[in-house]
């Protein structure tokens, strides 16, 4: 198993709501923490985070699940996207958040974003911390994957492994004087020429039918069908590791399918 360190995390294109009110984009992000918590007692204790419009009453920045559903149109509205002048601009969306856990890597993060390009995200681990593999499993993964690809009529959705650190480049600041540059670590150092894309190392891929319609599938990784007419991709059935040669031939196709499939790449 790689020593580099690796954040894991599962992510997904929602369906279009530019038209969805906040209490209709509120409903269905509360669909989402439910399914997830008859997932895993890790999904247990959701905290709501509140804007901080709403928070300068003094309260709390978060709040119980149970607390936030009565209230939950009025918190994401006040996640609306606003303008360098702090005017809403409910045209770029909006952002609710919610957390589960103690801050580390365990800690569970579960965001969405209504933006043009409206996503949803649930990160284990921290931004400078990386997840801890023992709940890194192909299982709860896979279960996590399906259970918000259901919950917010995702289009398509990954679980991917991506590098949680950077890497110092000697450079000649002047003659005679050493210094560094701060760039962005190789995802896959066993592969230089890997896909470069918001994908990272594709673990677990799930296309909605209208996305899998007429594609070709792959051998050599693990497909099946889910009940609502989706395809299910994986490049293995345990954990990931991006430094493991086969899981990386297995991961690339992954990669350049999804690719092929959504024309994102960064």
């Amino acid at each position: 198993m790689t020593s580099i360190n690796y954040r894991y995390s599962v992510r997904g294109k929602w369906a279009e709501t530019s038209n969805e009110t906040p209490a209709a984009i509120g409903a269905a992000f509360l669909k989402t923490l439910d399914a997830l918590s008859g997932v895993d007692p890790l999904f247990a204790g959701w905290q709501v985070f509140r804007n901080l419009q709403i928070a300068e009453d003094g309260q709390p920045r978060q709040v119980p699940l149970d607390a936030a559903r009565k209230r939950i149109a009025q918190i994401v509205e006040s996640g609306v996207a606003r303008d360098d002048y702090d005017e809403r601009e409910p045209i770029y969306g909006y952002s609710a958040v919610a957390t589960a856990g103690v801050r580390g890597p365990r800690y569970v993060t579960l965001s969405v974003h209504t933006t043009l390009n409206p996503d949803v995200g649930l990160k284990f681990g921290e931004h400078n911390i990386a997840s801890d593999l023992s709940i890194v499993t192909y299982p709860l993964f896979k279960a996590a994957l399906l259970a918000i690809s259901a919950a917010g009529s995702v289009q398509w959705s990954y679980a991917q492994a991506s590098r949680n650190d950077v890497v110092k480049v000697p450079m000649d600041l002047a003659p005679g004087v050493p210094a560094f540059r701060i760039d962005t670590a190789a995802q896959v150092p066993l592969d230089p020429t890997f896909p470069d894309s918001i994908f990272h190392v594709p673990w677990i891929v799930y296309l909605s039918a209208d996305r899998a319609a007429g594609l070709t599938l792959a051998r050599e990784v693990l497909t099946e069908h889910v009940p609502d007419g989706g395809l299910l991709m994986s490049a293995a059935t345990e954990r990931l590791d991006p430094m493991n040669l086969e899981h990386v031939r297995r991961a690339r196709i992954l990669a350049e399918t999804l690719i092929a499939c959504t024309g994102v790449t960064s």
